[in-house]
């Protein structure tokens, strides 16, 4: 059995020492803190898992200077997540109305807080064509949504169950943090 542990315990230090990834907020060195490696990751990917005890600060000019200001900034960004929630910058360009893309979550809760720009964002409706996108997340093109402008400053709440969809304005790019809460209330 004290093989097997062994074994257990080698192949996950393996692991973490192949694929950990050490992050920082931002390139400066913060004071004598240890980088924070991130054990956890989604899909793989470089973003941080919210550690209990200790907070993570993201300041106004780090936001803006990486998601408004630089043109080959990200589409789309994980700051960090936890099983409860995960926090995302997305950056989203002007569309078609009668073609963008909506979706629909059985249970989560995503709240947009517009940091630049301004554009629409269409909620309600009817799905054109439902595809799972996974499980209790749904696509579609929507049909009879309600367009709604918005613009920096403003703040969306979208519950569980409810389609939507964001585009920016022509000429603009719009740029929102995303708070997606997991609310579980279809599934155990």
């Amino acid at each position: 059995m004290n093989r097997y542990i062994l074994f257990a315990m080698a192949s996950v230090a393996g692991y973490f020492a192949l694929t950990g990834t050490a992050l920082a907020q931002s390139n400066e060195a913060k004071g004598n803190d240890p980088p924070r490696v991130a054990l956890f990751t989604i899909d793989g990917s470089k973003y941080p898992r919210a550690e209990n005890g200790k907070a993570t600060i993201w300041t106004a000019e780090e936001l803006k200077k990486k998601y408004v200001t630089d043109p080959n900034g990200p589409a789309m960004d994980h700051l960090e997540w936890a099983p409860p929630y995960r926090i995302s910058m997305l950056r989203r360009r002007p569309a078609d109305p009668a073609t963008v893309g909506g979706e629909l979550h059985e249970d989560k809760t995503q709240i947009y807080i517009i940091v630049a720009g301004s554009g629409t964002i269409l909620l309600g409706g009817k799905p054109k064509a439902d595809a799972s996108a996974g499980p209790g997340e749904h696509r579609s093109q929507l049909i009879g949504a309600t367009p709604h402008h918005v613009k920096e400053g403003d703040v969306i709440s979208i519950p569980p169950m409810t389609w939507h969809a964001s585009y920016a304005d022509p000429g603009q790019v719009m740029t929102y943090l995303m708070l997606h809460v997991e609310n579980r209330q279809t599934i155990p």
